[in-house]
Formats: structure tokens, sequence, C-alpha cells
């Protein structure tokens, strides 16, 4: 009797992550944390996380490709011999979705750190209806009434924006320094 030879293959685990559990979580919510926990280490077909969760296979399938548009598990397809179906495993790949974290956190800076100079180079005006704030330039071609609602336009003190987006951006770079 020949005994073949197994390739052991070790899988990753979920790291002990907060912020990875809160995007997994804001991505595919309770039941995606649920999924993902339970292929944690593990290798799975859909039908067996269903098995294992107690949840319908189509919305264990549902969330598993979200979490694979993501970034956050990967899979392996195989064609069973007897039905000539294919065959899904799923993986973690918590590297991959750190790496989606922190590019998502770089052009989430980059679009803050945009926002906060046109707040701090532009003078904007404003009406007392609720309407958008303008521009400077808008508000002049519009003789300073508001193109909505044709209400007067005020100067608009911005101050608490900048400094908002200014604490924004620090705390996104923290984060990114501790990663």
């Amino acid at each position: 009797m020949v005994k073949k030879k197994t390739l052991e293959r070790t899988h990753p685990k979920l790291p002990d992550n907060p912020v990875l559990m809160e995007i997994l979580n804001q991505i595919a919510g309770e039941h995606g944390l649920q999924v993902v926990k339970t292929i944690s280490g593990k290798e799975l077909s859909d039908d067996e996380v269903a098995k294992r969760t107690g949840m319908r296979i189509n919305l264990v399938r549902r969330i598993l490709y979200e979490l694979y548009d993501n970034r956050i598990v990967n899979y392996r397809r195989t064609r069973d011999e007897n039905s000539g179906w294919y065959i899904y495993y799923w993986e973690l790949d918590p590297e991959r979705a750190l790496g989606y974290v922190n590019m998502n956190r770089r052009l989430l800076l980059q679009k803050l750190e945009e926002q906060l100079e046109r707040e701090k180079n532009n003078m904007y005006f404003s009406c007392d209806n609720g309407c958008p704030k303008l521009p400077f330039e808008q508000a002049a071609e519009n003789d300073f009434k508001c193109p909505k609602c044709r209400g007067k336009l005020e100067s608009y003190n911005n101050s608490n924006v900048v400094t908002s987006l200014e604490h924004k951006v620090q705390s996104l770079r923290q984060q990114m320094l501790g990663n």
C-alpha cells in the first residue's frame, strides 16, 4: 500500500485587530463577522460554512462574494468528479484585507487634505434657509443671492469645519502610523 503525501497548508487566522473587525462589520455586518470567524484558520466550502453557522447557503454565498470583492477572503475552485459542479473553498486573507484598509485610508486622507485646503483657501457665503454654502466667486456671480431660494447670502464662518477637518486628518495620520 502506497501512502500519498499530503501537502499541509496553514490557513491564516483572523488577527486581533479592532480596525479590521470594524471594517468587516461595516462590509458584511454581524453575519459577515460570523462567516469570517468560521473560516479563520481553515479552508471551507460555502456549504460547510453554512452548516457550521446555521445560515442559509444563499446568505453565506452573498457574504463570501462581498468579502471577496473587498479583498478579505480568497477562494480555490475545484470540480466535483461525481457531479461535475464546481466547489469553492474559501479562506481568510487578513494581510490583503489590511492592505485594502490602508489603501482606503490613504485615499481618504488625500480627500480630507484636499477638502481642508479648499476650506482654508476660500471665502464662503450662505443663506439662512440651510441651502449649501457657496464660494465667493459663485456668490458674486449670483449677486449674493442664493441660487436655490433667492435668499440673501451672508459671509459663512467655516472655522469649525476647518478645525474638524484638521482633527480628522491628524487622527487618520496617527492611525496610519500605528499600522
